[in-house]
């Protein structure tokens, strides 16, 4: 007896004691575990509470014929092989097993060695489909982790471009910090109060861009856990117009809020979506720091729009617009229209926000124009 054979059951279904009985002696003798089933009705509650690996019916039987057996034991779990019993005029009820993925048929009167080598065939499919699978499974691993390895390199040269795009802000505000240094300890060496409120200012201006680098930076790198609620889609718009207002007012904007009517419900993490408008507006505002004061009548637009299975967030502005180059890489790469006063990370950070929300962002702009950003968020993520 092989051993690995004492792993196998065999459920044999047939109407006729007989068969059953000098069926069941020749497979236990062998080495397997046999169950037995007069008939197919409970041949298919013995399969479902003892799940045989092998099935062998007869095809013909009172009641659920084997064809039957066949189709619902195969319903109910494809990888059990089943081998057909038929007598000699049988042979078209046989093939039509096969075409419901019978392992084999067998005829009466039953050959030992023909049922032995019917059952070993049941076995090596059995195998081989398990080494298929396991092989399948390995091999969906692999793709995985390849998958992993390829997103984590691409991770990191996003962030080795955004590192080495960084290193002119980063030395812009060291210059800064030994600058107002120096300021200040020439208004304390000659108590010149001008150089010590001249060095202060800048001081404090340096600091300012080191508390927005580093918030940029732990924004954009953190793991995002979204703590979604289902809220009103005009909530974030209203918090950011109250967070905002009186900066536009400070910057001679005029900065309109447009809500939805509907009351539908949106599913977001209303923080993180506050966090991408704010990028979004603050960026409208700075969009006019290179227009004439007086040629452009500075105007930024936050609106709320309601479809079907959406909300859209549009952000609009008539600023200064992007330079195509600006364009091809405002998501991908570190990149500031500010010059000294950026980060380069608002929008990278947005695009992460509005991809971890199942959402889609875009923009349309024309230099010295103006620009639209459009967000747009599945009511259900």
């Amino acid at each position: 007896m092989d051993d690995y054979q004492k792993n196998y059951t065999i459920l044999l279904v047939d109407d006729e004691a007989g068969i059953r009985n000098v069926l069941k002696i020749t497979l236990a003798h062998s080495g397997f575990n046999v169950l037995l089933a007069p008939d197919g009705d409970s041949g298919l509650q013995i399969f479902m509470k003892e799940k045989p690996q092998i099935v062998i019916t007869d095809i013909k039987m009172p009641g659920i014929n084997g064809i039957e057996v066949l189709k619902r034991i195969k319903d109910l779990n494809p990888e059990t092989e089943v081998i057909m019993i038929t007598g000699h005029g049988d042979m078209d009820l046989a093939v039509q097993s096969l075409q419901y993925e019978a392992a084999d048929f067998i005829t009466k009167p039953i050959d030992s060695d023909a049922l032995e080598l019917s059952v070993q065939k049941a076995m090596d499919r059995i195998s081989i489909n398990k080494k298929i699978k396991n092989y399948m499974k390995d091999l969906k691993d692999l793709i995985a982790e390849k998958d992993r390895k390829i997103d984590e390199s691409k991770r990191l040269v996003t962030i080795g471009h955004t590192i080495a795009g960084m290193s002119h802000v980063i030395k812009n505000i060291a210059g800064g910090l030994k600058g107002s240094s120096f300021i200040l300890e020439q208004g304390i060496a000659h108590e010149n109060r001008e150089y010590l409120v001249k060095g202060w200012e800048m001081m404090k201006g340096n600091i300012d861009k080191i508390t927005n680098l580093s918030l940029d930076l732990l924004n954009y790198a953190k793991t995002s856990r979204l703590n979604t609620k289902d809220i009103d889609p005009n909530i974030p718009a209203i918090e950011i117009n109250a967070l905002l207002a009186h900066r536009a007012i400070e910057n001679d904007i005029d900065f309109h809020v447009s809500l939805t009517p509907s009351d539908d419900p949106i599913s977001i993490d209303k923080d993180a979506i506050n966090n991408a408008l704010f990028n979004l507006v603050t960026n409208a505002f700075d969009s006019f720091t290179t227009a004439e004061p007086d040629s452009v009548n500075k105007k930024v637009s936050l609106i709320v729009k309601s479809e079907k299975e959406t909300i859209t967030y549009i952000v609009q502005d008539n600023g200064c617009g992007m330079r195509p180059s600006v364009r091809q890489a405002i998501f991908q790469n570190f990149i500031t229209t500010k010059g000294t006063n950026g980060t380069g990370f608002g929008l990278m950070t947005t695009k992460k926000i509005i991809d971890e929300h199942n959402g889609s962002i875009g923009f349309k702009t024309s230099e010295d124009l103006g620009s639209e950003f459009i967000i747009t968020l599945p009511k259900k993520t």
